[in-house]
């Protein structure tokens, strides 16, 4: 009898590398910026607003643009993201260049972006930086919902056992018609976005208290966050906490609670 030996050993070393990001805070707001040579009916402050029903477009219909950003104090980032809306059809590439006092250095690059699809990119390391330049580059007329630069909250790893991943998960709603006789007649879809769920347990008390509470103030105040459930997939979802499941952390041990995530919005 043939016996068949499967070494998992190089997947198993992956998982334990393995972590999600939580991406909420943001440095820009506060930031001074310049060379982002808006379209005065979307001015870049669109980016920084925390909605998605705004948006930021350069003047210009096509061409590169580099906006700088600058911070009166050094400030502690760690990763770059934004999302919404047409990334894809306006052919949008470009990066992040980070100053940590020795010049710019590039950190994130991107390309072949799919519309609304949320891109995030961690830098592997907090970076020590009071400026950073973003670069643009498009092939037609661009718009962009969010922009955000800032320290993204590192968990020591990926979700729990029964996490949703919000790729499977929709939230469209549906209405169907049909006849007296039960034949179709035609059905209505209206998007809602997707949604993740997901669980965290045995997380250090002592680092929830580093972030817990601004989170949950983010989540109240009905400002959206990323979520990236593993730092090894292209999966993120924008979106907001149902601040109505923005669950207490639990009880576990003297030193470890239990976290629970549910974030609905674009994929």
């Amino acid at each position: 009898m043939a016996i068949i030996v499967v070494d998992t050993t190089a997947q198993s070393i992956a998982a334990k590398n393995d972590f999600s990001l939580i991406a909420y805070d943001s440095i820009l707001p506060t930031s001074a910026y310049t060379g982002q040579n808006e379209d005065s009916d979307f001015t870049f402050l669109n980016a920084l607003d925390y909605r998605d029903n705004t948006k930021y477009s350069p003047s210009i219909d096509s061409g590169t643009v580099t906006i700088l950003f600058t911070q009166s104090n050094v400030e502690t980032i760690n990763y770059f993201a934004f999302a919404v809306h047409n990334s894809q059809d306006a052919g949008l590439s470009g990066m992040l260049e980070v100053d940590s006092g020795l010049g710019y250095e590039v950190v994130s690059e991107f390309a072949s972006l799919k519309n609304n699809k949320p891109f995030i990119s961690y830098f592997g390391q907090d970076l020590e930086s009071a400026k950073q330049r973003l670069t643009l580059n498009f092939t037609s007329k661009l718009y962009i919902g969010s922009i955000n630069i800032g320290k993204a909250i590192v968990m020591p790893r990926t979700p729990s056992i029964g996490f949703q991943p919000s790729k499977f998960a929709s939230l469209d709603t549906v209405e169907q018609f049909t006849t007296e006789g039960n034949n179709f007649l035609v059905g209505r879809r209206e998007k809602k976005g997707n949604q993740a769920k997901a669980n965290f347990r045995f997380i250090k008390f002592d680092y929830l208290d580093k972030w817990w509470g601004g989170f949950s103030n983010h989540v109240l105040d009905s400002k959206p966050i990323y979520f990236k459930w593993s730092k090894n997939k292209d999966e993120t979802i924008y979106g907001l906490q149902n601040w109505k499941n923005l669950t207490k952390p639990t009880y576990s041990s003297s030193l470890y609670a239990n976290i629970s995530l549910e974030i609905n919005g674009y994929i």
